[in-house]
């Protein structure tokens, strides 16, 4: 018995020892994991692009397209708006080869508001056009303006805004206007759903002193979401000019379908 007593106690101290050793690497702390990254914050920015165009051969060769892109950013009692847009069309005669322009335009426009309360704010806007085919070599507006939210919701927005404003025109034929106007708008924003909606405006400008010289903007859109980001639109316009340019109509109108992008 003697001679086994030495090789129990080497026994059980070599247990202890395997055993302690294995609690100190369970306890060991783990390897630091690298730092997760920082997701990107969003953009202030809310921005629309969209593209239309319409295609047509045989007996008249066609081509209409149009693009657009608005932006608008919030923060605070601050609103600003910023938008553009272009419409190109041609016909080919398929006997001749002869292209005729159909439709060159071009728009911009930016606004600023400032929210004096939920429903009332003070805005200021600016915008510029210019068409080739309604011989309008440019027209510019500046227009300070009192806003109105009528209704104000998450499904439906109404507001009116109204001002002075100043024409800056210039008419192939008729030279150069600048004239102080009135300014009556409106806009409508109805949310149908959550993948369809309505957008809706329209502003008159009547001359102070002649008000059967006056110019009406309208537009209508249906945009239907396909994706998140994408949806399929219909845009219907109509530019009016009570006194147009010499040998030119005082109506514009487009209808348009096309896709949009949100980012």
């Amino acid at each position: 018995m003697n001679h086994q007593f030495p090789r129990i106690c080497l026994a059980l101290s070599a247990a202890i020892l395997s055993a302690t050793a294995a609690e100190s690497s369970t306890n060991a702390p783990a390897a630091a994991k690298p730092p997760a990254a920082t997701p990107k914050p969003p953009s202030p920015w809310h921005t629309t692009a969209s593209i239309n165009a319409a295609v047509s051969r045989g007996n008249a060769d066609t081509l209409l397209m149009g693009a657009a892109i608005n932006s608008l950013r919030k923060w605070d009692k601050n609103e600003i708006a910023l938008g553009a847009d272009g419409t190109f069309g041609s016909n080919s005669d398929p006997t001749t080869r002869k292209e005729t322009t159909t439709a060159q335009n071009y728009g911009l426009y930016a606004q600023y508001n400032r929210m004096l309360s939920d429903r009332i704010y003070l805005g200021l806007r600016s915008d510029a056009r210019q068409d080739r085919i309604a011989f309008i070599d440019y027209r510019a507006t500046v227009a300070p303006a009192l806003g109105y939210y009528l209704v104000k919701n998450d499904r439906l927005k109404l507001k009116l805004e109204n001002g002075p404003a100043f024409i800056f025109e210039r008419l192939k034929g008729a030279g150069t206007a600048n004239y102080l106007t009135l300014r009556v708008a409106e806009e409508v924003q109805w949310k149908i759903n959550d993948r369809a909606s309505i957008v809706q405006s329209m502003e008159y400008l009547p001359q102070v002193e002649d008000f059967g010289n006056y110019v009406v903007n309208f537009n209508l859109g249906l945009s239907t979401k396909i994706t998140e980001k994408a949806s399929a639109t219909i845009t219907f316009q109509d530019f009016y000019r009570s006194v147009p340019a010499p040998g030119r109509r005082g109506n514009d109108l487009r209808l348009m379908a096309g896709i949009s992008y949100s980012f």
